[in-house]
C-alpha cells in the first residue's frame, strides 16, 4: 500500500500538473485515472473515454498509460493517434458518446511539467463540480490509501475494457472551416509568419489553409518536435516571443510578413504580431474579435470576462449594448456562462489568451482564432496594427501590465492577511470609486483606471494587474503596489 504524496495531487484552475519524475509519474497517474474512473461509474456516464495527448516529454507513454489504467477498470477507451492539440479534444467529445475526455498536457508550462486536463461532452474543461468531485476522491485515496485490486473489487469490475486509435484532426479542422467566412478569407492574399512554439499545432495552419483552399502563404518556425522547449517557456506572451518578433522586423524591408501568430505548448491560446514584429496582446486579440463580432456580424447579447481583462472590452460592449459578466480568472468560468442559455454570451476570454467564440465551443482554440483575426482583416480590409489603431481612435488608449512576485509562506499570508483587512480609500492621489472581490482585490479608480491584487491558489504568487490610459500611470500603479506591500520582484 503506497499513499506519499497523494496528499500533493491538487487540481488547479485547469487541471493537475506536476513534474515529470518527480511529482508527475506513472504513480500519479494511476491514482488521477482510478479517481476519474470512480467518477465515472459515480455518475453513471458512459464507460468510454477519449483520450489525446500533446508533444511534452512521454505524453505519448503517459496517455498509454492512462489507456492502460482504464482497461483494467473496465472503461474503453479512444487513443489519438498522433499529439494533437486540447481542442481537437474538445471537439471530438462533442461528436462521441465518450463519458469524458482526457488531455495529457501541461499546456504552456515549461519543459520539466507535464499534467492532465478532463473535458466533460460539451467539450469544455471540467466545471467546479466535477472536478472537486474527483478531487474528493483523490483525497480519500490519501487518507486510506491507494490500492487498485480494492478500487475494482469496489467497483464491482467484472471484465476490462478495450481500446480502439482515431484521428482527431480531420474533423477538428473540417468544425473550423465551418466556423469561420472562407470565403471572405479565401478572398486574402497574404503572407503569414506561425510559430507553434514546438507545440502541438505544428503543421496545422499550413494544413488547413491547404484543405480549405486558402491563397495565404505561411512560414513556420520552432515547428520541430522539441520537448526542451529551447530558449524559452511554450507560452505565448512577449517575453517568450522575441525570437519571432526579431525575425519578423529583420524581414519587414525586404519580404514583410502581414501578421503572426503564436501557439501556446497545447494550442489552445494565442498571441498575435504586427507586420514589424510588434506584439499584439491577448487583450487586444479579445478587443479585436468583439469590435468584429458587434459590428460586422451583428452579435448582441453578453460578453464574459474574467477581472483582469481590459476594460477596452467594457467599452466596446457598452457601445454595441453587449451586457458584461465578469467572472474569477480561469476559462472554466467562461465556458460555464457560454453553456449557460440565459446569458447568450457571444464571445468570452481571459486575458492569458484564452478566448472562445459561443457559435465554435465553449473552448479556447489558437488555430481557430487565427483564422478568425484573419476574417477580420479581411472583412476591415486593415491589418493588426491599423485595426489597433481603430480602436484606440473610437475608445482610447488602455495601457495594460503585470507583475508577478512569488513569496515565502510567511510574507504570502501576511500580504492575503492585510489586503483583505485594509482597503485603500485613494491610490496615487486618486479616488478609489468601487471594489470588488470577485477574485483577489481589484481597485477601479476615479480616472478610468484599475489594480488587481490576486493570489494564486495553488503556490505562494502574488500577480499584481493594473491598467490605465496611459503606461506610465500603468507602471506607477504596480511600482505602488511593491512599494506598499514591500514586495521583491520575482
Amino acid at each position: 500500500m503506497k499513499k506519499n504524496g497523494i496528499e500533493k495531487i491538487k487540481f488547479g484552475t485547469d487541471g493537475f500538473r506536476g513534474i515529470i519524475a518527480k511529482n508527475f509519474t506513472f504513480y500519479e497517474v494511476d491514482v488521477i485515472v482510478h479517481a476519474i474512473a470512480e467518477y465515472i461509474y459515480s455518475e453513471k456516464l458512459n464507460a468510454l473515454v477519449n483520450v489525446c495527448y500533446d508533444r511534452r516529454f512521454m505524453s505519448d507513454l503517459f496517455a498509454a498509460r492512462v489507456c492502460e489504467t482504464l482497461h483494467t477498470l473496465g472503461i474503453s477507451t479512444a487513443l489519438s493517434n498522433s499529439p494533437v492539440p486540447t481542442p481537437a479534444l474538445s471537439y471530438i467529445m462533442r461528436n462521441s458518446k465518450a463519458g469524458l475526455g482526457i488531455m495529457v498536457t501541461a499546456s504552456h508550462n515549461s519543459y520539466e511539467y507535464n499534467g492532465i486536463k478532463i473535458k466533460t461532452r460539451d467539450g469544455a474543461s471540467a466545471p467546479g463540480n466535477v472536478i472537486s468531485s474527483v478531487q474528493k476522491i483523490i483525497d480519500g485515496y490519501a487518507e486510506a490509501g491507494f490500492e487498485s485490486d480494492k478500487i475494482r473489487k469496489k467497483l464491482g469490475i467484472s471484465k476490462s475494457g478495450t481500446g480502439v486509435k482515431i484521428d482527431p484532426l480531420p474533423a477538428y479542422l473540417e468544425n473550423i472551416k465551418k466556423s469561420v467566412d472562407i470565403e471572405k478569407i479565401r478572398s486574402f492574399s497574404k503572407k503569414i509568419l506561425i510559430n507553434p512554439m514546438h507545440g502541438s499545432q505544428a503543421g496545422l495552419f499550413k494544413r488547413f489553409t491547404h484543405m480549405a483552399g486558402l491563397r495565404l502563404e505561411s512560414e513556420e518556425i520552432f515547428s520541430d518536435h522539441n520537448p526542451l522547449f529551447p530558449g524559452f517557456n511554450p507560452e505565448p506572451i512577449l517575453p517568450n516571443l522575441m525570437q519571432m518578433s526579431s525575425y519578423m522586423n529583420r524581414m519587414a524591408m525586404d519580404s514583410p510578413f502581414f501578421a503572426g501568430f503564436a501557439f501556446d505548448g497545447d494550442g489552445d491560446r494565442i498571441a498575435a504580431m504586427t507586420s514589424n514584429g510588434g506584439f499584439v496582446s491577448p487583450q487586444s486579440v479579445f478587443s479585436i474579435l468583439l469590435y468584429h463580432l458587434a459590428k460586422n456580424k451583428g452579435a448582441r447579447g453578453g460578453i464574459a470576462k474574467t477581472v483582469s481583462v481590459t476594460s477596452l472590452v467594457s467599452a466596446i460592449a457598452s457601445k454595441y449594448d453587449l451586457k458584461i459578466n465578469e467572472t474569477p480568472i480561469g476559462f472554466k468560468y467562461i465556458a460555464d456562462l457560454m453553456l449557460s442559455p440565459e446569458h447568450g454570451i457571444a464571445i468570452g476570454g481571459e486575458e492569458s489568451g484564452g478566448i472562445g467564440l459561443s457559435h465554435y465551443m465553449p473552448e479556447r482554440d489558437g488555430l481557430f482564432l487565427a483564422m478568425m483575426l484573419l476574417e477580420v482583416m479581411a472583412y476591415e480590409n486593415k491589418s493588426l496594427e491599423e485595426l489597433l489603431a481603430l480602436l484606440e481612435k473610437e475608445f482610447g488608449a488602455f495601457h495594460y501590465d503585470r507583475d508577478d512576485y512569488r513569496l515565502s509562506e510567511k510574507k504570502f499570508a501576511e500580504i492575503k492577511q492585510k489586503l483583505s483587512t485594509e482597503k485603500f480609500v485613494s491610490i496615487l492621489n486618486k479616488k478609489v470609486e468601487r471594489l470588488i472581490d470577485t477574485d483577489g482585490y481589484k481597485y477601479f479608480l476615479a480616472d478610468g483606471s484599475w489594480i488587481l491584487f490576486r493570489f494564486s491558489g495553488t503556490e505562494p504568487v502574488l500577480r499584481i494587474y493594473a491598467e490605465s490610459h496611459e503606461m506610465p500611470f500603468t507602471k506607477a500603479l504596480l511600482n505602488f503596489a511593491k512599494e506598499e506591500l514591500e514586495l521583491c520582484a520575482v
